[in-house]
């Protein structure tokens, strides 16, 4: 996370408005990968006093990592695909594509995309969009993930 702090002010995430109550309902997801506190496999895993595994239950193939659950999982990509088709546009038109090298940092700007995006007002717009976006794709990730979790319990 963006840790530059000033007294007074919001982090740059929280500054972008809700314009709906739907919104408001992607929000928890949103802040939850933000703070770190989202609870993944590898989590669960490293906190449990049960034998759990680390990897992802949904597409069986690596640890859930956040990397892996906002990137990798096979299982959500029918779900991410063209959300992140709309991110990276968005990222394109801001000239912000070549900053991103990495899944890993890719990853890292999905989560606070304030570390790589100028605090210009000319990007105003695209932010509000970026952040749609983000916040979509996240809420829409958890609760494919959720639903598919349900349909392997048996729930």
């Amino acid at each position: 996370m963006n840790i530059q702090y000033s007294p007074g002010k919001f982090h740059p995430l929280i500054q972008v408005g809700c314009s709906s109550a739907l919104e408001v309902t992607r929000l928890p997801t949103r802040f939850r990968l933000l703070t770190r506190t989202y609870v993944l496999q590898v989590n669960r895993c490293r906190f449990n006093q049960y034998d759990i595994s680390a990897v992802c239950p949904n597409c069986k193939v690596e640890d859930e990592t956040v990397e892996h659950f906002l990137l990798h999982c096979s299982a959500l990509e029918q779900v991410r695909a063209p959300v992140m088709c709309e991110i990276w546009n968005i990222l394109e038109s801001m000239d912000l594509t070549k900053q991103v090298t990495s899944p890993a940092q890719l990853a890292q700007t999905l989560i606070d995309w304030s570390i790589i995006v100028p605090n210009l007002h000319s990007y105003r717009d695209k932010t509000c969009m970026l952040e749609f976006h983000i916040r979509r794709l996240f809420f829409h990730l958890h609760t494919t993930r959720y639903r598919l979790y349900k349909e392997l319990s048996g729930n």
